[in-house]
């Protein structure tokens, strides 16, 4: 094999490397959701989804920064546990659907079902703790109704 072909093939792989890397973190980003997205994904089964509400023009939005981010970082590998948000200021009729009426707003969803509102300080640890003490309260719930269905 010649230096230059070598050279190449060498450069494909690094360049496929560095490439592939954001994919292989997908799990830890803020999943941005829409009216086309919105319900299909809520609605995945088995998968606990925690959406923040929010609008650009909004100074406690602002004020979050990076936390919700941060946020998706933190419950990264966790399984079935998805991080999404919902820019009302482009969906309102989500917003509406799903009685948003401040802004940011925090919600966990389950099965298609609003499952509970987050009403806590805003820090990754409490959020992450609220995320893993939901998420194991609904898995418990659809538990119980499978159970009860027997």
């Amino acid at each position: 094999m010649n230096r230059f072909l070598r050279f190449s093939l060498v450069l494909a792989l690094l360049l496929l490397q560095l490439f592939s890397i954001p994919f292989l973190k997908a799990s830890a980003e803020v999943i941005t959701l829409t009216s086309d997205t919105f319900t299909d994904k809520v609605k995945e089964k088995d998968t606990v989804w925690f959406v923040k509400f929010c609008v650009p023009w909004c100074k406690h939005c602002k004020k979050l920064g990076t936390l919700w981010e941060d946020m998706a970082k933190a419950i990264e590998g966790e399984d079935e546990i998805e991080i999404g948000e919902v820019d009302c200021s482009l969906n309102k009729p989500i917003c509406t659907k799903v009685d948003i009426h401040s802004y940011p707003t925090f919600k966990i969803f389950y099965d298609g079902d609003e499952f509970a509102k987050y009403k806590g300080k805003r820090d990754v640890e409490s959020l992450k703790s609220f995320a893993l003490e939901e998420a194991e309260k609904a898995a418990r719930t659809k538990h119980e109704d499978v159970r009860d269905e027997l």
